[in-house]
């Protein structure tokens, strides 16, 4: 049985949710457990991926007018709002005993949590082998589009991925490969938010590109707290985990906030 530290954290600001996973990822030793942290925000944010590019398809005024923070992940891929959704990263090394394939493979190797969650609940996921086509259209939502092994629910994407890897230098001067996987699961349908921050999408268009367990019929009839513990008892199931709980220290929580003005996208 495999263990793996688990942080159950209370609602943070985005610049810090963002520092916190970032010192995750650059002190993580090699052999160590992995680190799974759920979370969640403490109002609406709007997250863009590492390389994704500030233009004027983000209607930046809506989100000042609304108080809705921008930052940047550490991690790639497209625009997540958050608030309204369960939040999860973790951190592991690459090719160690329990992640011992590529980027890809790790994809598919914890989309068998996520899937078994979504069944779980009574829904009928489909795992997404493949990126499709890349499209044109919609370069920042990042549920507009379903990358390889990603999860769907009736043709539509219920939780988006990105990941990023990282050579890290131990205190002895050896380097390994650690990666850092971001993922979000929407609870309530946000699509009207989004179309006023992006307005150059088409609502209809999305809403039949995306999910959440609101629109899906799970949440509210099933509450934030009983949705993590069932995501967090799935989790343990698939992978024959044993959970480690250990919150932050208080010299990670000092190396947080000295890494958190990074993150602040505007």
């Amino acid at each position: 049985m495999g263990i793996w530290r688990l942080i159950e954290d209370i609602p943070r600001s985005g610049s810090f949710n963002m520092a916190a996973d970032q010192l995750l990822l650059e002190s993580y030793a090699q052999n160590t457990h992995p680190v799974f942290r759920i979370y969640e925000w403490a109002g609406a944010t709007l997250s863009l991926g590492r390389n994704e590019k500030l233009d004027h398809r983000l209607n930046l005024d809506v989100c000042k007018s609304l108080g809705i923070p921008v930052i940047r992940r550490t991690t790639g891929g497209k625009a997540v709002l958050h608030g309204f959704d369960l939040t999860y990263s973790l951190v592991g090394g690459v090719l160690d005993k329990q992640f011992n394939g590529g980027v890809l493979d790790n994809y598919r190797f914890l989309a068998k949590g996520f899937y078994a969650f979504f069944e779980e609940l009574g829904l009928k996921p489909e795992l997404q082998e493949q990126s499709p086509q890349k499209k044109k259209t919609d370069p920042h939502v990042c549920f507009a589009d379903a990358s390889a092994y990603e999860i769907l629910v009736e043709g539509r994407k219920i939780i988006g991925s990105a990941q990023r890897v990282k050579n890290v230098r131990s205190a002895d001067s050896s380097s390994s490969r650690v990666f850092l996987q971001h993922g979000s699961i929407p609870l309530k349908d946000s699509v009207s938010l989004l179309t006023e921050i992006f307005p150059y999408v088409n609502e209809d268009k999305l809403r039949q590109e995306m999910h959440s367990l609101e629109s899906a019929g799970i949440y509210p009839a099933h509450s934030k707290q009983d949705l993590r513990k069932l995501l967090l008892e799935k989790l343990q199931d698939t992978f024959k985990l044993k959970w480690e709980k250990r919150g932050w220290s208080e010299e990670e929580l000092s190396l947080i906030a000295e890494r958190e003005s990074a993150f602040q996208a505007v």
